[in-house]
């Protein structure tokens, strides 16, 4: 009888304790929001049933403890899965020592956990960023219990980490149950897992990482019920394809390869179907679908925003614009100093030019490559994409294009067939980024034709793979959200030597905003009145509210914006207003000093405060009733 591999066995284990914990916290807060229970104490308790009846779900499920047997950690000395676990570290220690500084996290994410929290319960925040109301809640889920019960961000990378350090075992397992062979399935799960996109995201609380666990998990254990025809792995892979899409809608179409998947089970299997369908029923509530019908049912749209700028409505358009940007950013290195440049030259000279006809219907055509590779604008980069393409280059003669209508070529055709459906739907910058569940299926199709491994065991392939992998450790040892070196301290020692140049400017501009980014606006907070604990915020969607609910608990943060017939709304529910020039301007159409004017309040304080770092410093002003600008609290940071 043939052994099953270690890592399959590991895999699973860990997999299925992550499926049920996602279940649990998911679950668990739609069921605490019903009650009016999702405080901190209702959390807190969820917490300690998600984390016991995790572990003796699992027990029960395999009947021994958890092992790290079969780890084979002497696996580690050799160059790729070094390369990975050192990765591993970087993240580890990089999100341990630095708090999140996600700009989406903390500008409508972790927003909108404070104010289900206010309330005790999921509502419709209904404010100026739309985005706090019809984006997915699944990560937030996962990040709620640990944030209501202590407090503090500290803890919510630990999503990602974890996510991270199952995908190797994940994509092992599902490449070599779709026919990719073990030798080149060996390789790519430490090589995969070191592209851009994932390494910088694995210690941060961005949202695109998990969904690549649940997507591989799923096939997984589709696959597995093929051989099994157990109900329990079917219905471990619905769950993890409904929490697949409760994170985000991005990843809708990748219910196609799922699908081909579970179709074949259900040939195999029949009697599954039925056990499926009721698993599927209560599995809507962790996925997409309330959310789906929240937004329906207050906008008329199922994605919430039916006049989104994003959405294409010309194929042709969508592919193109789509294939630009994506390539682009396939072939984008870690470590990029003509980033701006090229974002420049692409963005002024060709949009606007040769290509306007396509930003026409794509309106965010544009390029937003870092210099570090990062969490927020990163996709693929160069480092993968050229081991895949040098791989299939040395392998031509060796591709079996008859494969493709194997199972497992058929569900690796499902992924491209997703992709293309996300390029004609949503037209997007932050592509590259959002196709992150996406890659694996990609490249699991030309590794699929090759019909030997010899390739990936050739020096120059693995050589020149490896070197051009390398300079992902040097970008998250600098990366400005978490780095692991004193970065700040370094330019420093460079220009008191006298070396100043635009790169050293640019660094040290880039590098002073992220270590504020946390808490961007504290200097604004230490200027609200004492005592005050309702705050009005005009802020853009760029500007984030969270500084003002800190300390957590203490005041509540609302949106100040015009009501549904245009008009100004009542301040008398508010201490106090905090405002940017840019905020006023973008919903009102005047200053913070006229704002002051027509509610009859006054400007109590003003500061200029940087939080991005591709723009300057902007005006924050608090505006109070009148005779209450001399109660401004004074004293040093509170939190």
């Amino acid at each position: 009888m043939k052994r099953q591999p270690v890592t399959d066995s590991w895999t699973a284990n860990c997999a299925i304790i992550w499926i049920l914990l996602s279940t649990v916290f998911s679950g668990g807060a739609m069921l605490l929001s019903s009650f009016s229970l999702l405080n901190r104490y209702g959390n807190m308790i969820l917490l300690a049933i998600g984390v016991a009846g995790s572990i003796w779900g699992y027990v029960k499920l395999n009947g021994y403890p958890w092992s790290l047997k079969g780890l084979r950690l002497r696996r580690f000395r050799r160059p790729f899965p070094l390369l990975y676990m050192l990765c591993v570290l970087s993240a580890l220690v990089g999100g341990a020592i630095h708090l999140p500084t996600n700009h989406d996290a903390l500008c409508y994410r972790v927003p909108r956990l404070l104010h289900w929290l206010s309330t005790g319960q999921w509502h419709w925040i209904g404010g100026a960023d739309n985005r706090m109301d019809f984006s997915g809640i699944g990560f937030e889920a996962m990040m709620l219990t640990p944030f209501a019960a202590f407090h503090t961000l500290r803890f919510a990378f630990l999503i990602n980490v974890i996510s991270y350090l199952l995908l190797p075992g994940l994509i092992f397992s599902v490449f070599t149950a779709l026919g990719i062979k073990r030798s080149i399935a060996a390789r790519w799960m430490w090589i995969i897992p070191c592209a851009s996109c994932f390494a910088m995201e694995a210690g941060s609380i961005g949202n695109d990482l998990p969904p690549c666990v649940y997507v591989l998990a799923a096939l997984y254990f589709g696959l597995k019920a093929i051989k099994t025809g157990r109900r329990r792995d079917v219905v471990l892979a619905i769950l993890a394809s409904a929490l697949m899409t409760g994170i985000k809608a991005a990843g809708l179409p990748l219910l196609l390869p799922i699908a081909i998947c579970m179709l074949w089970v259900f040939f195999k299997h029949p009697k599954l179907i039925f056990p499926a369908a009721g698993a599927a029923l209560l599995a809507t509530t962790i996925s997409f679908v309330p959310i789906a019908l929240a937004n329906i049912l207050n906008t008329g749209d199922w994605a919430g925003d039916s006049n989104s700028k994003l959405k294409i409505h010309d194929p042709v358009i969508g592919l193109a614009g789509n294939a630009i940007i994506i390539g682009s950013a396939s072939l984008a290195p870690a470590i990029f100093p003509h980033a701006e440049k090229l974002n420049a030259w692409f963005n002024n000279s060709m949009a606007n030019g040769p290509l306007n006809w396509i930003k026409v219907g794509f309106t965010d055509l544009r390029m937003t490559h870092p210099q570090l590779a990062s969490e927020e604008n990163s996709g693929l980069g160069l480092g993968v994409t050229a081991a895949v393409i040098l791989g299939v280059i040395g392998a031509w003669r060796q591709l079996r294009i008859r494969r493709i209508a194997s199972p497992g070529g058929l569900v690796f055709t499902g992924f491209w067939f997703a992709l293309f459906f996300f390029m004609i739907k949503l037209g997007n910058c932050g592509a590259p980024r959002l196709i992150a569940p996406y890659y694996v299926g990609l490249i699991g199709l030309p590794l699929l034709l090759i019909q030997s491994g010899q390739v990936f065991r050739e020096k120059w392939w693995r050589w020149s793979s490896l070197l051009l992998l390398l300079p992902i450790l040097l970008a998250l040892a600098m990366s400005p959200a978490r780095p692991l070196l004193p970065m700040r301290t370094i330019v420093e020692l460079l220009q008191d030597k006298g070396i100043n140049n635009a790169i050293l400017s640019r660094m040290d501009v880039v590098y002073r905003v992220y270590a504020n980014r946390y808490d961007a606006y504290q200097q604004v907070r230490n200027l609200l009145p004492k005592n005050s604990t309702s705050i009005g915020f005009a802020g853009t969607g760029g500007e984030s509210q969270y500084s003002f609910w800190l300390p957590i608990g203490t005041r509540r943060v609302s949106d100040f914006s015009l009501d549904q017939n245009g008009r100004l709304p009542d301040p008398s529910n508010f201490d106090a207003i905090v405002a940017s020039t840019w905020g006023t301007k973008d919903r009102f159409g005047m200053t913070p000093l006229q704002l002051a004017e027509r509610l009859d309040w006054e400007i109590a304080a003003s500061i200029p405060v940087r939080s991005l770092a591709s723009a300057e410093a902007i005006e924050w002003s608090v505006l109070v009733p009148k005779n209450r600008s001399k109660m401004i609290h004074e004293s040093g940071p509170r939190f």
